[in-house]
């Protein structure tokens, strides 16, 4: 009789104990489907379900609070859509890239959230934004603490590499200014044209070549890089071996004259004088032709509409108007 009462009673704990762990789960956020709150606000027609690289989130369908977590890719879009975004990060420059640099007007009052790649989840939280964009940068963590936040998307710049252009009719799907983004980038078309036209056949029979001097060492940057999307759209002759990296590669200053090309195009940190009294830079045939130009990061590390704008204005002085290098001008 005690061992019949015994079985119940452990019986009946099971079904108790199997009912509560059941509910638990129905309830635990970590169990449901990633994406099924975003399709529940979706149907009641009050946002739009997105893809993104880390899954879709539904976002207002005119977001009013934007946070850019990104200067080149994100905040370069949303100010050329003509949203203002809410929050931003400064880059790594230190806020010296073209945002804020050389266009503080487009981005005076606009609250500062931190670097890129380390926000401040408290200084976003103030801000109470109704869409976070950013780009992957691999911390998924960050993702998941931002999405608590608010709706949280991520563009995959680095992975995926779309073309400029096309990340940015992305983030126009994004903040739904699909028709503002075509607008704008028929303006650019425009600009291309006018180089093209500009240009004729000023470069035949010319190769450039673009290297990269940054933190002490000597970079090429990959081919599908913005700076080569650009070259390629107006015509400019590249030279061929730079198309061969998918990554970036670093080289020994030793090694320059392999990179050498007609016209030599270097990108600086701030080290123009040192590379301009570097000997093996100094005895490149592009710097005895006067052909060698020290460029700066601040616009040739661009990723969107309004960067690719500005680097047509700067390789238009070299390449269409005659502009000398003061580092490596000889008479």
């Amino acid at each position: 009789m005690k061992n019949q009462r015994f079985r119940f009673v452990r019986s009946l704990l099971l079904v108790a104990l199997s009912f509560l762990l059941t509910t638990v789960a129905c309830y635990n956020p970590a169990t449901q489907e990633p994406d099924s709150s975003a399709r529940q606000l979706a149907n009641s027609s009050e946002c739009r379900i997105i893809q993104h690289s880390l899954g879709e989130i539904c976002i207002p369908l005119q977001p009013q609070r934007i946070v850019a977590l990104d200067i080149p890719t994100v905040l370069d879009s949303l100010i050329a859509l003509d949203i203002k975004p809410v929050g931003r990060v400064v880059d790594y420059l230190g806020g010296e890239r073209y945002f804020p640099n050389l266009l503080p007007d487009e981005v005076a009052g606009i609250e500062t959230v931190g670097r890129e790649g380390t926000p401040s989840l408290e200084k976003v939280l103030k801000l109470k934004p109704d869409l976070i964009l950013l780009v992957r940068d691999g911390n998924v963590q960050t993702y998941e603490q931002l999405s608590d936040i608010a709706p949280t998307a991520v563009i995959d710049v680095y992975r995926i590499r779309d073309s400029i252009k096309d990340t940015f009719r992305y983030i126009a799907q994004l903040v739904n200014r699909e028709e503002k983004a075509e607008i704008f980038l028929s303006q650019y078309e425009k600009r291309v044209a006018e180089f093209q036209e500009k240009l004729g056949n000023k470069l035949a029979g010319l190769e450039i070549s673009v290297i990269d001097h940054f933190g002490k060492n000597f970079w090429l940057r990959p081919k599908d890089s913005a700076i080569f999307q650009v070259f390629k759209e107006v015509g400019i002759p590249i030279k061929p071996m730079l198309l061969e990296y998918n990554e970036a590669a670093t080289f020994s200053i030793e090694a320059i004259d392999q990179y050498d090309a007609d016209i030599l195009f270097i990108i600086e940190d701030g080290s123009a004088s040192y590379l301009s009294q570097q000997p093996l830079i100094q005895s490149l045939e592009s710097v005895k032709n006067n052909r060698a130009y020290i460029v700066s990061r601040k616009i040739w590390d661009f990723g969107g509409p309004i960067g690719m704008n500005l680097f047509l204005d700067d390789i238009s002085k070299y390449l269409l108007e005659g502009k000398k290098d003061p580092y490596f001008e000889r008479s």
